[in-house]
């Protein structure tokens, strides 16, 4: 029989593409994956393969304090459920899933790929008390993980400072799963349902995931209009009807670029993944605060996934960001003003229209931006303590 991997997540995959991307790792590594959820935002099939089962135990977002801790409790007697003599480690992604998984530490090995930011500050607390508190028990009981991992180099050498580690946890970049028959795939019918017919010959620069003052949408919409490149369209996904978003559809709508830009809700992941395989240029902009040490200590999925399928990136230079300029995948503006980004923009389009760039950053991916190569750590774990 098959060894079997848990994989414990509070947020639905859909939302966090590096736990589909483990499973898929791990599962061609020959075990039978299961992953507890709760209910995604957009809900749709995915199609992961053989050997992987996805179980969301209901909604969590958006519901009372009382009915999320029921839930919740619910969730806990679920994992019970899976825990068999088959399980070989429990793999969580976020304090809730981790301090699930520890209550089952004394039969299999426990493993966080904390791909979160999980503080506990007082002055948060009557705003979320059950994450908050969850965040405080969580960073007291790392120690008793077999294994803890994040995302970037920053956030490791945080998590370590903030809990007095005594080693260092391993760095896994928030990669996708390469796939050269994802790659084949013809997402073309898709793609045409969510874009007006006049994007089918034209460069496309795509934005996928939240809308707000941080990730600088509303600057890049403004660069991207101001560049007034008729050869290249814009799709931005995650528009939502609140003052920020709103915003931006009135800049849009006065503008005489308009017809070029395609403003999308939140997509379901068959279809973010359709945008991103029939786009050109991926945007991931960020801004830091210098008060805000979170803002220094980005991981951002998008960039995995842009890359995955070959999107040059564009960007802003940051610690984390500069690694995909160094080696020829990105452009990178100086700072997040519009002024900036419309000239970084610019160079992007004339890269992407010079340069067949996709096979470079598709061999860039498969030999070290991918989660086959990420997950080593994981992996070589997992392999020894089988042999143990």
């Amino acid at each position: 029989m098959k060894q079997k991997i848990l994989l414990f997540t509070l947020v639905h995959p859909d939302f966090l593409p590096p736990v589909y991307a483990s499973a898929q790792t791990l599962r061609d590594l020959g075990y039978d994956i299961h992953i507890l959820t709760f209910d995604s935002y957009v809900p749709a099939e995915s199609d992961l393969g053989p050997n992987i089962i996805v179980e969301s135990v209901g909604k969590h977002h958006d519901i009372p304090f009382l009915q999320r801790w029921r839930l919740r409790r619910k969730y806990a007697i679920r994992a019970s459920e899976l825990v068999t003599s088959e399980t070989h480690a429990i793999i969580s992604f976020c304090p809730f899933s981790f301090l699930t998984a520890l209550k089952f530490k004394s039969a299999t090995s426990v493993i966080y790929f904390a791909l979160e930011i999980a503080d506990f500050e007082w002055k948060y607390v009557m705003h979320s008390p059950l994450n908050n508190f969850n965040n405080l028990i969580a960073l007291n009981s790392l120690p008793k993980a077999d294994l803890v991992a994040t995302p970037s180099v920053q956030r490791s050498a945080w998590l370590a400072g903030r809990v007095h580690m005594d080693v260092l946890p391993d760095t896994i970049y928030n990669t996708s799963y390469f796939s050269e028959k994802d790659l084949e795939k013809s997402t073309q019918g898709i793609f045409r349902k969510l874009v007006p017919a006049h994007f089918l010959n034209k460069k496309i620069l795509l934005y996928t995931g939240a809308v707000n003052e941080r990730l600088c949408v509303s600057e890049l919409v403004q660069a991207y209009l101001k560049v007034g490149d008729t050869g290249c369209a814009m799709i931005v996904t995650g528009m939502k009807d609140n003052p920020y978003c709103n915003e931006i559809k009135r800049i849009v709508a006065a503008s005489p670029m308009r017809e070029n830009v395609q403003l999308l809700p939140y997509v379901s992941r068959e279809e973010m993944l359709a945008l991103q395989a029939n786009s050109h240029i991926g945007a991931c902009l960020v801004r830091e605060y210098r008060d805000n040490i979170a803002s220094k200590m980005i991981a951002p999925n998008k960039v995995g996934e842009y890359l995955n399928k070959g999107l040059f990136i564009l960007g802003v230079k940051c610690v984390y960001m500069n690694m995909f300029e160094n080696v020829g995948v990105a452009a990178l503006a100086d700072s997040p003003s519009v002024a900036d980004i419309s000239i970084t923009l610019r160079d992007a389009i004339k890269q992407v229209e010079a340069n067949n760039n996709k096979e470079m950053i598709i061999s860039f991916v498969k030999d070290y931006y991918c989660m086959q190569k990420q997950a080593e750590p994981i992996i070589s774990f997992l392999q020894n303590s089988s042999n143990h």
